[in-house]
């Protein structure tokens, strides 16, 4: 088995695992003590609302405590009216019971919505630790749930075939810092610059990587820089325990496994040469924000052709979920996880295991956006939203022996060419499906 030595050259040689390439769609957890408030203003999305406007009304709930310290906000006005002018946002941890959590059951859920791997926060930039670190009493064990989480649902995920990382907040802790971040530019400063909170951070990781073995290290914001050379050794020590796990690009050095895209931040328009993975909230928000009605929420097609695009380029769909302070997760976020994994019941041949095609896109000549994946020796071709009889594809051609069916259906589709196009007879069934496949055999 191969050995990283704690230098970048080496950890250059590690490559991206076939577990991952393969298994597309993972689940993103953000829960903590933002979730007792669960409140901030539904603003829009990341990367559709101007800079400047998203600092003033940030609707990520999970920045709670950063928009509070920020004079005139929403989420300011929010907490005085709903909790009054002098309540310390840290007494939220005494509020935080988890009394309704059931890790079986969120594991389950997540199996059955298709999911193939789960990255929970174990600690986000309030610096709450959801798991009994030894380095703090500021967790889970001293505070609040009175529970690992991170070691009971690690187990619960594991024990239904499901991978697991870790997400942690790198370079925020709040804890360590009074100013608000008001502006983009203030995150590379608004942080803490000691020696001793990058070895706090660095042990922080050393021990979730020791205490529960996880398959994915995905930190953000970035690192301490007086601690970055040290990573060397945390990533080379993470790939000798663990030679088929991940880092992600957030980490301020020149090194990782795959990037990061968010909402619409950082979303490649084509298919791109590295691997990737889009995270998001089904609504505007990681955290559970009680604020969000279902309009905020993203509708059962856009579910689907979100994942259906960020396969097609190659990458991987990490869909968040963000509970309730009980434990209970919202039943619009289960009924979207259980739509999601419907549709992965039928069609989930054409993500699984898939590899981008030669182009990822196309149109079919009645305006329906279509997407290609590639199989073992089958092209995919998902159609979004097409509901009528006959399609055209449009710069498609096939061999003469060329076999087409419906995922979900036995039978094979009749088909002629027409000049650079394909069409397909499409069976009536179709018609019901946010997403139609036409699995195409041999490769074109």
């Amino acid at each position: 088995m191969k050995r990283y030595d704690p230098d970048w050259p080496s950890l250059k040689e590690h490559s991206v695992p076939r577990w991952y390439d393969d298994a597309k769609f993972g689940i993103f957890i953000h829960w903590g003590l933002y979730s007792v408030p669960a409140w901030a203003p539904t603003t829009g999305e990341l990367g559709m609302v101007p800079r400047e406007e998203w600092w003033k009304r940030n609707p990520y709930a999970e920045w709670y405590l950063n928009s509070l310290r920020t004079p005139g906000t929403p989420t300011q006005r929010y907490h005085v009216k709903t909790y009054g002018e002098d309540f310390d946002y840290y007494r939220f941890a005494d509020m935080w019971k988890a009394e309704k959590w059931d890790p079986e059951e969120w594991a389950e859920l997540f199996k059955e919505a298709g999911a193939k791997y789960v990255i929970p926060t174990t600690k986000h930039h309030e610096g709450f630790c959801l798991w009994p670190s030894k380095y703090t009493n500021f967790c889970v064990m001293k505070k609040g749930p009175n529970r690992d989480i991170i070691g009971e649902l690690s187990r619960a995920v594991r024990k239904r075939g499901l991978r697991f990382g870790v997400y942690y907040s790198g370079a925020l802790d709040w804890r360590f810092t009074d100013q608000p971040i008001t502006r983009s530019e203030d995150l590379t400063y608004i942080r803490p610059h000691t020696y001793e909170y990058a070895d706090y951070a660095y042990k922080q990781f050393m021990e979730l990587i020791d205490e529960y073995e996880p398959d994915i290290l995905w930190n953000d914001i970035g690192w301490p820089e007086k601690g970055r050379e040290d990573l060397r050794y945390l990533f080379s020590y993470f790939y000798n325990k663990n030679p088929e796990g991940l880092i992600n690009d957030r980490w301020e050095v020149n090194h990782w496994d795959f990037k990061t895209a968010e909402y619409k931040q950082n979303y490649p328009n084509a298919l791109p040469s590295y691997k990737w993975e889009l995270c998001r909230g089904l609504g505007f928000s990681f955290g559970y924000n009680r604020a969000e009605s279902s309009k905020e929420i993203m509708t059962d097609e856009q579910l689907v052709y979100t994942l259906v695009d960020v396969v097609s380029k190659g990458g991987n769909f990490l869909l968040n979920i963000g509970p309730r302070a009980d434990g209970t997760i919202p039943e619009i976020q289960r009924e979207k996880l259980l739509t999601l994994g419907k549709w992965l019941e039928v069609n989930g041949e054409a993500i699984y295991k898939t590899r981008p095609w030669l182009r990822n896109e196309t149109k079919t000549a009645e305006g329906s956006e279509v997407r290609f994946t590639k199989g073992k020796d089958s092209l995919y071709v998902v159609i979004l939203g097409s509901k009528t009889e006959k399609v055209k594809i449009r710069s498609l051609s096939v061999k003469e022996n060329t076999v087409i069916r419906l995922l979900g259906m036995n039978e094979r589709l009749r088909y002629s060419r027409k000049g650079k196009d394909l069409e397909v007879n499409m069976p009536g069934s179709a018609k019901q499906v946010y997403a139609n496949v036409l699995k195409i055999s041999p490769l074109p």
